[in-house]
């Protein structure tokens, strides 16, 4: 008796565990040029230094000029290689979350928690996570992004240009 209690014990379990989901997962696909544009340099002068993200042991893995290489044949300050915009693209995409972009790991863990984000061990000098503000024109370069590749309006999430002063206007003479 005990063991058909057992196998109808792992039937029922297969049978939940296959109700509801279809076994697709979703990764991110995110705009391929906007990243080499954008986000890229974003993500270089940010967060890829030695003890950071351009460390082979961080998962999150950022590689470029005037960075750690990707490949030891290129030297400093060359150009991106193909295999560093790859990687880091792949690495970058990884940690966008299709489902709910807004908590993807790309925005939230160099966000301080004051602005909403969650925080990480990459603060500077003064204790301060990369991003301090929702609004800093870099963090919103990242969310525009991630918004992007999930189909989400991203009224707002683009920087704005600063204005210029230039020569005011001379009215005209009836």
């Amino acid at each position: 008796m005990s063991r058909l209690r057992l196998m109808l014990f792992w039937a029922l379990l297969l049978l939940a565990g296959c109700a509801e989901d279809d076994g697709a997962l979703l990764i991110a696909q995110p705009d391929r040029a906007q990243f080499e544009a954008e986000v890229y340099p974003v993500l270089l002068r940010d967060c890829g230094f030695d003890q950071c993200h351009a460390s082979r042991e961080r998962f999150f893995q950022v590689f470029g000029p005037g960075r750690a290489r990707y490949s030891p044949d290129l030297r400093s300050l060359d150009p991106p290689g193909m295999a560093e915009l790859d990687h880091s693209y792949q690495r970058a995409r990884s940690m966008i979350d299709p489902v709910n972009p807004q908590a993807s790991l790309l925005l939230v863990k160099p966000l301080s928690v004051q602005a909403g984000g969650a925080g990480h061990q990459g603060i500077d000098s003064l204790g301060r996570d990369v991003y301090q503000f929702d609004a800093d024109p870099s963090y919103l370069v990242l969310l525009n992004w991630v918004l992007t590749s999930a189909g989400v309006p991203t009224a707002g999430a683009t920087p704005q240009p600063t204005p210029q002063p230039g020569p005011l206007p001379v009215p005209a003479q009836p």
